[in-house]
Formats: C-alpha cells, structure tokens, sequence
C-alpha cells in the first residue's frame, strides 16, 4: 500500500492532522514493527493503548499514525473514531484495488501450516504473497493486506475468529478466490455452545467466495464435507481415499524423522518422501497440494517443493539438544486434537518420553473432560508427564497418573526439567500460547534446563 493521508482520510472518514500529502507505505499495529514510512494504527487493547507508542513509533520511523484522539506529539495524524474499524475500510479497499487473487485457509487445526505449505507450492508457478505467522485477526489480517508486495499474483492468506461474527467480516475484506478448510475441532468452545456452532462460524467465510472460485474441503472431517452444500460453484475433496479428488496413499512414518507418502488422484501421483514428523503434517500438505493443483501447479513441482519444507517456528520444529536430548517444540497452541495427535508421534518415537502440555485455554465448561482426555493419552504414552496451568492442567495431570506432575508455570516447569532430564530423552512441549511454554522451549535452547 502507498497512499497519501489525504487518500486514505478519505477511505476512512477521518479528519487529518498534519500534512495530508505526505505518504505512507504499508501500516503496522505494533510500534515495535514499524518500518520507515510506515502508517502506525494506534489500537485499544486490554492492558495498553496504541495512542501511548505513538512517539515510538515515530522514532522507527512511521511516517504518520491513525488515532481517535490528536496526539500532542510531531507526526501527521488521521483522526477517525475507530481505529480498527478505519483500518478494516483501508485493507477492503486495498483489497479490492489489487490485481491479485487470494486463497484463504481456515480451520481449527492446522491453519498455519497449511497456509505455509500452500504459499511455498504455489510459489513453484507464481509470484505470491502470503500473511506473516499466525496474524489471521481481525486487525492483523488487514495489516497484512495493507504490506502485500507489488506483482503478486496470488495472496494466500490464513483466516482465523474466536466468535461468531469475525470470518463474515474477514471474508468481506478478503473476498477470496480459492479457501481451504482443514479441519473444524473443538477449540474456543469458551464461546460457542458446541462444535456444531464452531463449524457454522467457520461456514461465513464461503458466501464471500467468488462464484468462480474453489472451495477446497477436508472430506475426512464430516463437518467440513458438509459445507460443499453451501457453495454452488466449483468443490473439491481431500482425505478420503478413493472418494476424494486427492488422498494418501502409503503412509509410511519415521517418528520424528519424518515420513513418506503418496498423495494420490485421478491421474495424479506424487510421491513425498520428506523430514516434517507425523501424519497431520502429511494431510497439511495434502489439502495445499489439493488446492495448488486446482490453481494452475503442475504435479511434478509438488514433490521437489514438499521435501524442501520445514515446520514452521513453534509448531512442531525439532531440535537436537547438547547431552542428547530432543526437543519437539509445538508450543504455539493447543487444542485436544491437536495435543492427542503429538502424542501419538510421540508414541511412535524411540527414547524415554517426556510431554510438557500446557492448558488448553477457551473450552469452556468441557475444559476438565477434554483435559482428563489428554491426561489419560499422556500417561499411557509416556514416562513422564508435566501439566502447566491452573485447575484442568491440575485435572490433567490426576488422569495421568503416577508418572505426572502439575505445576503452576512455566519457569517452575523449567526449573523441574533441568532436575530431571537425561541423554535419549525426547521432550515434546505443547500447550495454548496464553500458558506461555515457548519460554521452557528457550530455556531449554538455551541450556537453562
């Protein structure tokens, strides 16, 4: 995005404040990315306000801010009376003035890796663009919007919501040309009644679908088939072998050395031997590979492409530690699924097993059934079990059994680890990100554990 105050004032109703010619280039929401030239959007949030880093940002070189109140500080300023809402207008119609096409991935489980995986094949055959980490928010999608590079052809673009509501809006943004679900799970059962109703806010998306778009699904998952019913344009199925237009064939996995496979269709064979450990990592590529194909990707790119790949940070990456100690760091998020599928890797795995699992956040009143679940997994897989967090971690770690600990926090999980952790162990951590295991995954890069 490069556009003038003056321009943008315009899109967003705002009044300027400062020089309304001067021009920015792309925005950031957290003063800590700015970039020089940046548009800095001051967000409210829970515990700090984004007015109050607005001379931060300045000082990394923003070269205008939008607030909904002047800042008594030198920087030309938009004055709006939503920010958010303001930078939702912004990216609709960056949106909606580019030439590039947009694929969306959604889903409970797998969005991210999925959206990697897409962007990385489709980059095979075309000029791509794709949103950064995990920010498929409602205010970190539009950012993303607003830094695409010039030339792309396509944007993939990794779709997320905590409530009903949000997918209708992104989709309103997005205006998507291709989506892909993966699977819908319970995660955020803190806000809906049930799955059922996870799967209904999941469906906003497909009416912002172009009717001459594709609508990828995870024929596997009954509750994503049943979305083809909702789109009256072209669908296509992944998971289900010889029922669907491409499946896995021949899994044949290495615990955390990775595995190898064939995806496999109608006239289609693409044989996949790569370092990325456990079947979910497989389907991941199976849905990109599903969508990339309908897109334009000859079959022979995929392969090449697939054995290249790593997981991204935090979400099952594998590192070999000094004393002979593995580490699977998948300390991003959790959700049941999600939990019990590592675990069954890590049953597939040589060496004493070790499970660091956090808190599952936001589920609601099933959180203790869903934990004692987990815990019972855990403590039939491995050797030793620790649960981080509060009273379901505590549920967790009673369902495992004598192999278990609870603790608080992670630090207490830290300084546990480094009395009991020896050469051949192989360490998975897992657990939602508010519970904050990525710091026993440095501590333990870092030799503190």
């Amino acid at each position: 995005m490069r556009r003038t105050l003056a321009d943008l004032a315009a899109r967003t109703v705002g009044r300027v404040v400062g020089d309304g010619d001067v021009t920015v280039n792309g925005v950031a929401i957290d003063s800590r990315s700015v970039r020089p030239g940046n548009l800095f959007v001051a967000l409210p949030g829970e515990r700090v306000d984004g007015h109050e880093f607005v001379p931060d940002a300045a000082g990394s070189g923003a070269a205008a801010a939008l607030v909904t109140r002047p800042v008594a500080f030198p920087i030309p300023q938009i004055v709006v009376a939503d920010t958010l809402a303001a930078l939702q207008r912004i990216a609709a119609a960056e949106r909606a003035a580019g030439s590039y096409r947009l694929a969306g991935v959604t889903g409970s489980v797998g969005k991210t890796t999925t959206k990697e995986f897409l962007a990385a094949v489709l980059a095979t055959t075309f000029a791509v663009g794709s949103t950064q980490g995990s920010r498929n928010s409602q205010a970190g999608f539009p950012a993303e919007v607003c830094n695409q590079p010039d030339g792309i052809a396509w944007m993939v673009a990794e779709l997320g919501m905590n409530h009903a509501g949000e997918l209708d809006r992104l989709g309103a943004m997005a205006r998507p040309d291709a989506l892909v679900y993966t699977v819908i799970a319970p995660v955020h059962l803190e806000f809906f009644k049930d799955i059922d109703g996870i799967a209904e806010a999941k469906a906003e998306l497909i009416p912002h679908l172009s009717r001459d778009g594709v609508l990828v699904l995870n024929l596997a998952d009954p509750r994503v088939a049943a979305l083809a019913r909702r789109f009256p344009g072209r669908v296509l199925g992944c998971g289900l072998p010889q029922r669907s237009d491409l499946w896995i064939e021949g899994y044949a996995g290495r615990g955390l050395l990775g595995s190898s496979f064939t995806l496999r269709g109608a006239g289609v064979e693409i044989p996949v031997d790569w370092s990325l450990a456990g079947r979910h990592q497989a389907e991941n590529l199976l849905a990109a590979a599903c969508c990339a194909l309908a897109l334009g990707v000859s079959p022979e790119r995929v392969a090449p492409c697939a054995a290249a790949l790593a997981a991204p940070r935090r979400r099952g990456q594998v590192h070999t530690l000094a004393g002979g100690v593995t580490l699977v760091d998948d300390s991003y998020n959790a959700s049941p699924q999600a939990v019990l599928r590592l675990l069954d890797l890590l049953a597939e795995t040589k060496g004493r097993k070790v499970a660091v699992l956090g808190e599952m956040l936001e589920l609601g009143g099933r959180a203790d059934g869903y934990h004692s679940q987990i815990g019972e997994r855990a403590g039939a897989v491995c050797d030793v079990v620790v649960a981080v967090g509060g009273g379901p971690a505590e549920v967790l770690a009673n369902a495992a059994g004598a192999a278990a600990r609870h603790v608080a926090d992670a630090d207490v999980a830290v300084r546990l680890l480094a009395s009991m952790l020896r050469s051949g162990d192989v360490v998975l951590v897992k657990g939602s990100r508010g519970i904050g295991l990525d710091r026993v995954v440095d501590a333990l890069l870092a030799g503190r554990a």
